[in-house]
């Protein structure tokens, strides 16, 4: 930082600023009798009131009350000269932006105010005052920056006091003022400012915009911070964003768009197969969109397992979409059932007239067959569906079957795999029973394989 001009040495020009009516006051000064500078200042104030308010008797002011905090016999008699001095400084910076009367006269003023917010500032940080660290380390801020940006340090390229940002910046965060703690981060990110301590700064301003919906600065700042750290997960952030602010149309879109510019990454497929699997649920969409993202989500996560053959969630993933159309198309065929059963609960009596009989039962037959036919039409799509639903979730199984230990994730994943593979496993040998008894033994033994496992993975 520059060394300040004294002010002793400065009163010696013979070109000074002051009024004319505060040159007693400037030559008492310069006799170090800062009592009786102080005295002759309020003598002349008091005749020309006005003159307390001007630039050169405000500024004398705040000279007058640094010189008292600098002796601790004064200070102890005028205990208020720093909230004096501080508060002719705020004044005087308001009338002088050039600051021309304080580059003359000493800027020692500033100097203190900042050592002293900056001071206090972190003691109430580490008492956990956020709201009064917060308010210091606001004044800390705002004099360091007319430290450097002024000429009052010898440091031309520095523009701030990074530890003062991120002190304020902290505290602000702490005491819920997340606009305030924005404003800061956002100067240390734009400075390019770069740490192992900085990193959460990156994050949280990318949250703020994520709460605010507000893509413009997102989108900026993400690229930010991919530049800033490269190795970092900044994806997630970005699927955050598009999972809170995008529609499921757009939602799509930006997947087309990544898998055509061959910028998808594994981690994102995977992550657009989850948005697109929660969209199918949506409360109040059609059947058709419900089917439409619900195989997207199996597009995606078909890509993530190209992608890395080890993926066992994708894949699990991918068996499940075919689980859930394998649901929608056994539960029509539950539903014919139904209608069977209501078909023949309903039958009228039989007439007596033979002829009239035969009409009924024709007709009767007729309808039992329609509803048949529809049963018959659904055999291969649920079969299929079945087998799909078994070749992926097998793939996640032998993915993860000879492993010691398991993660939490991977135990949970190993638990759902195996009742699954017994449920779908338990259908093929029902559909089996009395008609291919090979068949039905070989699923059996699947069954059992799997089914004994289920208390492994709990």
């Amino acid at each position: 930082m520059k060394k300040i001009i004294g002010l002793l040495s400065l009163l010696i020009l013979s070109q000074v600023s002051f009024a004319q009516d505060f040159k007693k006051v400037q030559e008492i000064l310069f006799l170090k009798k800062i009592e009786a500078a102080k005295t002759e200042y309020e003598r002349v104030v008091s005749k020309k009131p006005a003159l307390e308010n001007t630039i050169e008797g405000i500024y004398a002011k705040a000279v007058i009350n640094w010189e008292i905090t600098r002796d601790s016999s004064l200070t102890k008699k005028f205990p208020n000269a720093f909230h004096i001095m501080h508060t002719a400084v705020d004044q005087y910076i308001l009338l002088d932006t050039s600051l021309k009367v304080s580059k003359e006269y000493g800027q020692q003023p500033f100097i203190d105010i900042f050592y002293k917010s900056f001071k206090e500032g972190v003691a109430a940080f580490e008492r956990k005052d956020w709201k009064n660290s917060a308010s210091n380390f606001d004044t800390a801020v705002s004099y360091s920056d007319l430290i450097f940006t002024k000429g009052m340090s010898t440091n031309t390229k520095q523009k701030f006091d990074t530890t003062s940002l991120m002190y304020a910046g902290y505290a602000h965060q702490n005491a819920g003022n997340k606009e305030s703690s924005t404003k800061y981060y956002k100067r240390l990110v734009d400075a390019k400012i770069q740490s192992k301590e900085l990193l959460d700064v990156y994050r949280f301003l990318l949250i703020q915009y994520i709460d605010a919906k507000d893509k413009n600065n997102f989108d900026t700042y993400y690229k930010v911070s991919k530049n800033a750290y490269p190795t970092e997960n900044w994806l997630e952030y970005k699927s955050d964003y598009i999972e809170k602010h995008y529609s499921m149309d757009e939602k799509i879109a930006a997947y087309n768009e990544m898998i055509a510019d061959n910028t998808m990454t594994e981690l994102a497929c995977q992550m657009f197969g989850d948005m697109f699997m929660a969209g199918k649920n949506i409360e109040g969409i059609t059947v058709e969109k419900s089917d439409d993202y619900l195989l997207k989500a199996q597009e995606a996560y078909k890509k993530t397992y190209t992608m890395n053959p080890n993926n066992f969630a994708a894949a699990f993933n991918v068996g499940i979409s075919y689980y859930n159309q394998f649901s929608v198309l056994d539960d029509k065929y539950a539903e014919n059932i139904r209608s069977l059963q209501t078909l023949n609960t309903n039958r009228p009596a039989a007439s007596k007239d033979p002829k009239k009989k035969l009409i009924e039962d024709a007709k009767f037959k007729l309808q039992v067959d329609s509803v048949k036919k529809l049963n018959t039409a659904l055999d291969m799509p649920i079969l299929d569906k079945v087998n799909a639903a078994i070749e992926w979730i097998e793939k996640s199984y032998n993915n993860l079957k000879d492993k010691d230990k398991y993660t939490k994730t991977e135990k949970s994943v190993m638990s759902k795999t195996v009742d699954f593979l017994a449920t779908l496993y338990s259908y093929k040998r029902d559909r089996a029973r009395g008609k291919d008894q090979k068949a039905y033994d070989e699923f059996e033994a699947k069954y059992n394989l799997y089914d004994k496992l289920h208390e492994k993975f709990q």
